[in-house]
């Protein structure tokens, strides 16, 4: 595939199954604004075409970087900006809670920020062994995606990473509740495949599912939106992260390869 032309995120269907693809390796597939906008309307083409199965992988040996930073902080409209980006990443993760499809994260390399929340979203969390977490939004004053956390891991635990920044391998992240399986180097692609063969049930059945289990505002967005008002110089918050954490021109939420 040609890299220079390859889009940012790619939407594959097969019968009923769909497959989302980050493939923006050279930034470590940190989230722009573009691909939000482009999962967002993936998951909602996937839901249309009745898919009842939803991968989200990468084409690459690390799931996700996080939030792309890149913006240039010290335009008065930044803030602004940002929030509304960070929302829209909140919507993105709701929409993948509460679809009617059963959703499969496959992970190899780091997750990292919003692409560990991103991970936390899906039903089923499938890693290799090289697959890491990392939750650092606290630092700069966002609370994204804690909420679905907490379910997973426990509030205590939860508060935990938020606060901390720790970094948790596959085995910590399986035995915490995050990862669902934790399999070899070179058995992602069967250990999806299994579970992909094992769905019997339709859409409607698995959204009653679904929200059966989940709290009302499973992705936090309240959370989110609140953390945000508390944040009126959110660039200014993230330019200071970004100078004190990242080494180099990195402009990205990941500091891990």
């Amino acid at each position: 595939m040609d890299r220079v032309t390859a889009p940012p995120v790619r939407l594959q269907t097969e019968g009923t199954l769909a497959t989302l693809t980050l493939q923006r390796g050279e930034r470590a597939n940190a989230l722009t604004a573009d691909m939000v906008d482009l999962m967002l309307s993936g998951v909602e083409a996937a839901q249309a075409a009745a898919c009842t199965v939803l991968v989200i992988r990468s084409a690459e040996r690390q799931f996700c970087g996080g939030f792309d930073l890149g913006l240039d902080t010290s335009d008065p409209t930044a803030s602004a900006v940002l929030t509304l980006r960070f929302l829209r990443i909140g919507l993105l993760l709701e929409r993948v809670m509460t679809s009617g499809m059963l959703t499969i994260a496959a992970v190899e390399g780091p997750a990292i920020g919003a692409g560990a929340d991103l991970v936390a979203a899906c039903d089923v969390r499938i890693g290799t062994e090289r697959a890491r977490f990392r939750f650092p939004g606290s630092a700069f004053g966002v609370v994204l995606g804690v909420s679905r956390l907490s379910q997973l891991v426990g509030p205590a635990r939860a508060v935990q990473l938020g606060a901390s920044g720790a970094v948790l391998d596959a085995r910590a992240a399986s035995a915490s509740g995050l990862l669902t399986e934790v399999v070899a180097d070179g058995r992602l692609e069967d250990a999806v495949r299994e579970t992909v063969d094992a769905v019997h049930r339709s859409p409607g059945v698995l959204a009653a599912l679904k929200e059966a289990t989940q709290q009302r505002d499973p992705a936090g967005l309240g959370s989110l939106a609140r953390s945000l008002a508390r944040s009126p110089d959110l660039a200014g918050s993230l330019a200071h992260y970004t100078r004190g954490s990242l080494p180099g021109p990195a402009r990205c939420q990941h500091d891990e390869r």
